[in-house]
């Protein structure tokens, strides 16, 4: 593990750089990336930079890397808070930036602004892209990827978080039976909400819970949505709305499944338990097509969470008939 300092560029795990992010400017780099496919990693890091921005009065931004250009993120780098103090900009799906945004942030990482601070967040890994690697010789670096038993250590954390009291066999089963830490999150959330007041949780609630998973899954969702007949996709979408499922993690279940269609080497192995259906390159980027428009309608507030898996069993077999 390499220190980081503020104005050095260096790297951080997401333990070490939580409390960074939550602090005060004093001890915050310029600029953190936050690299790598693990969602819950890079939504807690979030969570973190946005409590820091509360808690010392900071003007907190938002700015959404594929819909940016040059210059309005010069501008908004260039902006002075307009009560005087620390900024913090968080900008996401930092990959998908255009080339001459990827210029102005590199321009403005080489000489830094006093009192802004800039995170930015991709699900790509830094060595697969060489544009996040050039940022990360000039950031801190958080690698947002589980490795060995990183993710159990997590799972552990998030039951004591939302207060469960669970064996940590029973922990395990339920995080080894989950696709990520979200979606194990999640199930914690439903405990809670059976739990005891001292946080222990009822044999029944357990057993309600593996009811629930047996019922629904947004990876066979996928499946029923990709290579299913009509009734299939509407019994598993029924399935996923009885449960409170179903939205953003409907949207990227299908994401998933296009882009391990067409990078199957780079990008499907990491999650294995999702839906192996055979689309042909052109299905995939149609199927992709649809995730990106959904998600800018929800962005846009066009579209509300819980109808977003209606709309994309309706727009995506569209889509793919052709």
């Amino acid at each position: 593990m390499v220190t980081a300092r503020r104005g050095k560029a260096g790297v951080l795990s997401a333990r070490e750089a939580e409390p960074v992010l939550r602090g005060s400017g004093d001890a915050l780099p310029p600029l953190v990336l936050a690299a790598g496919e693990e969602d819950f990693l890079r939504e807690r890091l979030v969570r973190a930079f946005r409590e820091g921005a509360e808690a010392e009065g900071a003007e907190f931004q938002r700015l959404e890397g594929d819909a940016l250009d040059a210059e309005t993120l010069a501008g908004t780098l260039a902006t002075l808070s307009l009560f005087g103090g620390a900024r913090r900009i968080w900008i996401r799906e930092g990959s998908k930036m255009a080339g001459g945004v990827e210029e102005a942030l590199i321009a403005w990482a080489g000489a830094p602004a006093e009192g802004t601070f800039v995170l930015v967040t991709t699900a790509r890994n830094v060595d697969e892209l060489k544009f996040l690697g050039t940022l990360a010789g000039l950031a801190v670096t958080v690698t947002c990827r589980l490795r060995g038993g990183e993710g159990l250590q997590w799972a552990e954390v998030i039951a004591r978080e939302e207060g469960v009291k669970l064996p940590g066999a029973t922990i395990e089963a339920v995080y080894r039976s989950a696709p990520d830490l979200l979606s194990f999150r999640q199930e914690m959330r439903k405990l809670a909400a059976r739990a005891e007041p001292d946080g222990r949780v009822p044999p029944q609630a357990l057993d309600a819970l593996r009811a629930a998973r047996a019922g629904a899954s947004v990876e066979r969702w996928a499946q029923a949505v990709l290579a299913g007949s009509a009734a299939e996709a509407r019994r598993e979408t029924e399935a996923l709305a009885q449960e409170g499922l179903g939205g953003t993690q409907a949207l990227w279940a299908l994401a998933e499944c296009a882009l391990g269609a067409l990078e199957p080497q780079s990008f499907y192995y990491r999650r294995a338990g999702r839906a192996n259906v055979s689309l042909t390159p052109k299905k995939a980027r149609a199927v992709l097509d649809q995730v990106y428009r959904a998600d800018r309608a929800l962005k846009r507030g066009e579209m509300r969470d819980s109808d977003l898996a209606q709309a994309l069993v309706q727009n995506v077999r569209r889509a793919i008939r052709g």
